[in-house]
């Protein structure tokens, strides 16, 4: 039924369709960002389809992926070596975005993809489509660095705000330090007040680790 919607797709969107190949049992196709939300919206609304289930957005890194020594077997593990970043070529578009969309009551799956150079990583939002884009468009903007452009809230969702850099782009080095920030002072959310600092099961924002007052030499 996946091979149908490829179909299905092409022929109600012939100049947005790029490319479709099979990836490992799923239906892969590649479209054009400018046509993003408009496949999408068929894809979650029209009856023959009924995808109304976001189960992923995804970004991937072909830095220097069809030279890799695994024959690009890890996109998204270890940094790439100085030396591949000097000597050998880089793809491009080098990033994509990868939505893997399903429906509950057709029981098909397909993924949309949508390739996006080094140097122009924006891509439009589908938060209007499906609620949880909201957080997986952060996800894939904090690790990635990639611009969802029109999403209500664009904040960093794992890393804290000063973090520099995105752990998953295959240029970050793994052994990168990041300077010392501030130490933020917060209630916590989880246990609410307690009886004050000092001893077991003491609420986190009534000891050092919410305090201001803390040595910056002591934390690393």
């Amino acid at each position: 039924m996946s091979q149908a919607l490829v179909e299905l797709v092409r022929e109600k969107f012939p100049e947005a369709v790029t490319s479709a190949h099979s990836h490992r049992g799923d239906e892969v196709i590649t479209v054009k960002r400018e046509d993003l939300v408009q496949v999408v919206t068929f894809l979650r609304n029209d009856p023959q389809t009924d995808m109304k289930l976001l189960r992923q957005i995804a970004g991937v890194d072909l830095l220097t992926f069809k030279s890799e020594m695994t024959g690009g077997g890890a996109l998204a593990s270890i940094e790439v070596p100085e030396y591949d970043l000097q000597k050998k070529p880089h793809v491009e578009p080098r990033f994509y975005v990868a939505y893997n969309l399903y429906s509950l009551t057709k029981h098909h799956a397909l993924r949309i993809r949508v390739d996006l150079r080094s140097d122009d990583v924006k891509v439009p939002t589908i938060t209007s489509l499906y609620r949880t884009a909201d957080w997986w468009e952060r996800y894939v903007y904090d690790m990635f660095g990639f611009e969802f452009t029109g999403h209500p809230n664009l904040q960093r969702l794992l890393m804290y705000p000063e973090f520099q850099g995105h752990p998953l782009r295959k240029d970050y080095p793994v052994r990168k330090r990041q300077p010392l920030v501030p130490e933020l002072d917060f209630p916590d959310l989880i246990r609410g007040p307690g009886p004050g600092p000092g001893g077991a099961g003491v609420p986190m924002s009534q000891t050092h680790v919410g305090r201001h007052n803390v040595d910056p030499d002591a934390y690393d």
